[in-house]
């Protein structure tokens, strides 16, 4: 079974920014995680829709994932990725999901994010689908510094495992070893 890692960026990111290039050739190395990693580019990366985030993800991963799937989403990408995963059939689950710098709350929203924090999701359709759900999070994201509160969230909505990473800010480094020793750490032992 084909085993995938599928990367959803941040709000105007594509994949050959931040740590996604990295991510992917030290993922490449063999031994091998995944046989397949792959980072979407979105449609109006400086403006995401959930509509359009979410059929472009139906779009490329399929309405019905494999269950050997694992999502990384980054920031604006978890919310995407969460909202996806709202949307399978019920029974359906995938391997898991990594959310770097998620969010359910941001200290100064604008108004395209608006959307993101208005739009109700279903937690537990969301938790359903994951067989593993973690949660990389920085005690110094600039757009939300009360990562106490999102790390209840995370845990409380989505039984997700949390790790805090000492002045990560909102993970846009060009490696970010942390989000690869997590995917590590978390999705090596099935292999």
């Amino acid at each position: 079974m084909t085993r995938s890692l599928v990367m959803v960026p941040r709000w105007a990111g594509s994949p050959d920014t931040d740590f996604y290039p990295w991510l992917t050739a030290k993922l490449r190395t063999p031994p091998a995680l995944f046989d397949d990693v792959r980072t979407l580019a979105m449609p109006t990366p400086g403006a995401p829709t959930i509509d359009g985030w979410v059929s472009t993800l139906a779009s490329a991963v399929g309405p019905v994932p494999a269950p050997s799937t694992v999502f990384l989403g980054h920031s604006v990408g978890c919310q995407a990725v969460m909202r996806y995963l709202a949307t399978l059939p019920a029974g359906h689950t995938v391997e898991g999901a990594v959310f770097v710098a998620g969010w359910f709350e941001v200290d100064t929203p604008w108004d395209t994010l608006q959307p993101w924090l208005d739009t109700p999701m279903d937690f537990e359709r969301i938790r359903a689908a994951l067989r593993r759900c973690v949660v990389v999070l920085s005690d110094s994201d600039p757009f939300t510094s009360d990562f106490r509160r999102n790390t209840h969230l995370f845990e409380e909505r989505l039984g997700a495992e949390v790790r805090v990473i000492p002045g990560g800010r909102h993970f846009n480094n060009p490696q970010e070893p942390a989000v690869l020793a997590t995917l590590q750490e978390c999705f090596g032992a099935s292999r």
